[in-house]
């Protein structure tokens, strides 16, 4: 019965180094409704998209819309360590939507 304790705090310490869960981002093409105007962007989308390219799509497409923007397609689902490389690509579209 001495090792439950120390059991106890062993468990918690591993439970406190354990990483974070990761934001997740998408990177998309979208083109203003009723012109021929493009901008490439990284969007924040939630945990469940991460990965998948078509449920980032429908989580995106009403972001944009309400912006007058038509989502052409997400070209691809990464965590934090993907945004520094398409930051500049993006422009001022960076995590605006």
């Amino acid at each position: 019965m001495k090792f439950r304790p120390f059991l106890l705090t062993l468990g918690a310490s591993l439970m406190l180094a354990l990483p974070a869960s990761a934001q997740c981002y998408a990177e998309y093409r979208a083109q203003q409704i009723g012109a021929v105007i493009f901008h490439t962007g990284v969007a924040t989308i939630s945990d469940a998209a991460c990965g998948n390219n078509a449920a980032a799509y429908n989580e995106l497409v009403g972001r944009l819309q309400r912006n007058g923007w038509t989502l052409a397609n997400v070209s691809s689902t990464f965590r934090e360590d993907g945004l520094a490389s398409r930051r500049s690509r993006a422009g001022q579209y960076y995590l605006r939507y």
